[in-house]
Parts: structure tokens; C-alpha cells; sequence
């Protein structure tokens, strides 16, 4: 029963998580390419796109060592996510054309997706392993967190903690969500042990980073509008 729930709560925190790093990069983009609707509709396609193509690519190699592996999504989703709309900011600045902004920052919403979408085969192989929940527990757990998501931005992130700030609080609960694969260690072959155990660090010392950038964000958020409206 422990496992079982510690798996749906992993699930309900990473489908979180997911759909509001989506909605920060789409809200994102309407300020700087305008057409609030049009930037919402192709951001939420691409990310079920991107999903359903990471969902195909998490197969064979890649389930073999499922803790392992998820443990890498789950720091690379945590650095992506959370510096999102920092990184936005950064290409607005840098990019050479309207074009060349557009296609990097849509590329952003392409590789969350495709990390995200190897999350839901991951736990279920898990899941299967630990003889935790069926897949349909999953699954459901998975739509509640979007939905939860959903709500969230909607009415407590973005009106109340801002993009930027909002970033690096969601951030910080995928890697809560990360470190808990703690529990599963016990899955992880004895030689991959060394660099589960490091991946497991890498992801701590990051919690520790993000912590700090949450709690400098008004002055980060700051920076990045002086830089856009400079710019």
C-alpha cells in the first residue's frame, strides 16, 4: 500500500507540474509574439504531441533501468522548467529575428513534452515491478494532476506569484517529486547504484539552487523586464 501511494503521488505531482511549465511558456510567448489564443492552442498541441512521442520512445533500453532513468527526466524537467521563462527572456535577447525566437522557444515546449511523456511509461513499469497500482489508477491520477495544474495557474500562480516566481515553485515540487524516488532504490541493479546515488545528489544540490532562485525572483523577474523592455 506505501508504494502504491507514493507512486500515485510522484504521478499527481509530475502531471502537475508538467501542464504548468506549459501553460508559463504559453502565457510567455503571448507577451512576446502577441495572439494570446493562437500561442495557448499550438503550445497545448505540441505538448500532447510531444507527449504522445515521448510515450514511443520510452520503450526497450530505456525501461530497463526505469528509477534510473526517470531520475535524469526528472532533473532535466526541473532545470528546463523552472528557468523556462528565465531562458525565454535569454532567447528573446539573443535571437537574431522574430522567426528564429519563435522556433527556439516552441523547441522548449517540444522537449518538456517529450520528457514528459516518458514519465507515464516509467511509473507504470515501475509500478508493474513493485506489483503497485493497475495502470487505470495511474492514468487517473495523471488527469487529476493536469487538472489541478490547470486550476492552479489559473488562479493562484500566475495572478498572485507571477510567471517567473511560479516557475521556480513548480519546479521545486518536481524535484520534491524526484528525490522521492528514494524509495525506490531497491529496483536500481547493484552496478547502476554509484550512479543512481549521484543522479539522486545531483538532484538535492538542485532543489537547494531552485529554493534560492524562488526566493530571489522578485529580483530576477525584475531583471528580466528591464532587459525586455530595454530590449
Amino acid at each position: 500500500m506505501r508504494q502504491k501511494n507514493i507512486i500515485l503521488l510522484i504521478k499527481l505531482i509530475l502531471a502537475f507540474c508538467s501542464i504548468v511549465y506549459e501553460l508559463l511558456l504559453a502565457q510567455s510567448l503571448s507577451a512576446f509574439l502577441e495572439n494570446t489564443v493562437l500561442r495557448y492552442s499550438i503550445t497545448i498541441g505540441l505538448y500532447l504531441f510531444s507527449m504522445g512521442f515521448g510515450a514511443l520512445l520510452a520503450e526497450g533500453k530505456t525501461v530497463k533501468n526505469p528509477v534510473l532513468v526517470l531520475l535524469k527526466v526528472e532533473i532535466l524537467l526541473t532545470l528546463i522548467g523552472g528557468f523556462s521563462v528565465v531562458i525565454l527572456h535569454s532567447l528573446n535577447l539573443v535571437a537574431p529575428s522574430r522567426l528564429a525566437f519563435s522556433l527556439s522557444a516552441h523547441a522548449l515546449i517540444i522537449l518538456v513534452g517529450v520528457f514528459t511523456g516518458f514519465e507515464l511509461p516509467l511509473l507504470m513499469e515501475i509500478s508493474n515491478r513493485e506489483k503497485g497500482p493497475s495502470e487505470n489508477p495511474i492514468l487517473a491520477v495523471d488527469y487529476v494532476g493536469a487538472l489541478l495544474g490547470s486550476v492552479f495557474f489559473a488562479f493562484i500562480f500566475y495572478p498572485r506569484l507571477g510567471l517567473v516566481a511560479s516557475a521556480f515553485f513548480v519546479a521545486s515540487l518536481n524535484s520534491l517529486a524526484g528525490l522521492c524516488l528514494f524509495t525506490q532504490r531497491g529496483m536500481v541493479p547493484p552496478h547502476k547504484r554509484k550512479q543512481y546515488y549521484a543522479f539522486l545528489s545531483a538532484q538535492a544540490v538542485l532543489f537547494v539552487i531552485i529554493m534560492f532562485c524562488l526566493k530571489s525572483a522578485a529580483h530576477i523577474n525584475e531583471f528580466c523586464i528591464n532587459r525586455y523592455i530595454g530590449g
